[in-house]
This record gives C-alpha cells, sequence and structure tokens, in this order.
C-alpha cells in the first residue's frame, strides 16, 4: 500500500478513538491500566520509556504516577526538531511536564537526558495496529527512528483500544514492529 492509504487507514480508526465517549474511556482505560501493570515486561522493568497521552489516546498519567511510586525510573520523549528526532528524559512526577511539539506534553528543560541504552521496556503510542506487530503512528517518524538503533531485546508493547487493531498494517521498510499490544480485552505477544 501507498503512503496515502496509511494516511486514510489512521484518519478512520482515529475517528473511532475520538467518538469514546469520556465514561467509557475511563472505563477502558482502568482495564488496560490493570493489564500493563501485571504484565511481565512491566514488573521486570527497571527504566522504561512511556509515551505522555495526549487527546483520544488509551490515559498513561495514571501508570506513569504508579510507575514512579513503585520506584521505577520513567523517561518520557522530548521532541526535537524533525531531522534531530526524539529524546529521553527522566521525570520525578507529571509536574516535570510541559506543553510541547503539537501541544503534546514534553519533560522540562531541567530533567534528566536518559541515555537509550539504559532503557529495558518501551511504552509505545500509536493510530492503528495488527496482530503481527504492525503499526501506524502519527505521521511524524519520531518512534521509528528512536527506536533504529534500540537495542533489539528491549520490549516494545504498545497499549491501545481494541477498536485500533485491524487485519493488516501496510508496512516499509524503516517501520519497526513492536513486541506486543495490550487492549481492554487482551493482552498479544508477536
Amino acid at each position: 500500500m501507498d503512503i496515502k492509504s496509511k494516511k486514510e487507514i489512521r484518519k478512520e480508526i482515529l475517528q473511532k478513538r475520538d467518538l469514546i465517549s469520556e465514561e467509557e474511556k475511563k472505563l477502558i482505560d482502568e482495564k488496560i491500566f490493570n493489564r500493563l501493570v501485571n504484565s511481565d515486561e512491566y514488573k521486570k522493568a527497571k527504566s522504561i520509556f512511556a509515551f505522555v497521552s495526549f487527546k483520544s489516546e488509551v490515559n498513561t498519567h495514571k501508570f506513569i504516577e504508579y510507575a514512579l511510586s513503585q520506584g521505577k525510573t520513567i523517561g518520557v520523549p522530548k521532541i526535537r526538531k524533525k531531522e534531530e528526532g526524539m529524546e529521553v528524559f527522566k521525570i520525578h512526577s507529571l509536574s516535570d511536564l510541559e506543553s510541547g511539539y503539537f501541544g503534546v506534553m514534553e519533560p522540562i528543560e531541567s530533567c534528566e537526558k536518559i541515555n537509550k541504552d539504559n532503557i529495558d521496556f518501551i511504552l509505545m503510542p500509536g493510530a492503528v495496529f495488527d496482530e503481527k506487530g504492525g503499526r501506524i503512528g502519527y505521521g511524524g517518524g519520531f518512534y521509528d527512528k528512536f527506536l533504529s538503533d534500540v537495542k533489539g531485546s528491549v520490549p516494545k508493547i504498545a497499549i491501545a483500544y481494541e477498536l485500533q487493531i485491524i487485519d493488516s498494517v501496510p508496512m516499509e521498510e524503516y517501520d519497526i514492529k513492536i513486541d506486543g499490544i495490550i487492549t481492554e480485552k487482551r493482552a498479544i505477544k508477536f
């Protein structure tokens, strides 16, 4: 499939995701949170790279607070210029965040940078997924670029709503596959 097809798929799925009511979203997010914190990947992790949820994404704020309360190191992304990509910074609480790239919450400048090699679990965002590890992001390529030089053994687990999973995601050579996905209904490992 071509790039336009990816855009069309992304648009269609995100429109569906945006229609989830706030009340239903809270219930579903709680189910996903419980599956996530009970996963082996989370339990084994000491240093987690987590995205900060935005708009209708599965809410990660509770997860970040919980992981911090468990003594885990949490790093969150900061987008640099498109050419420079993304860097990871350690936060101590959600108050270490401010509005950044496209309004997404990012770490404040005083946060300490984390070396990619010290990360042992990556919580992945995305718009669309399939059951083979395929992922469509939001079109910037930031995660694919970032992951291209992360150790292959680091688990990359996405969290999403069941409606975000389709039969097959069009993948291109630079697209990085995920290792698993957690929804309100199941946890899939690839």
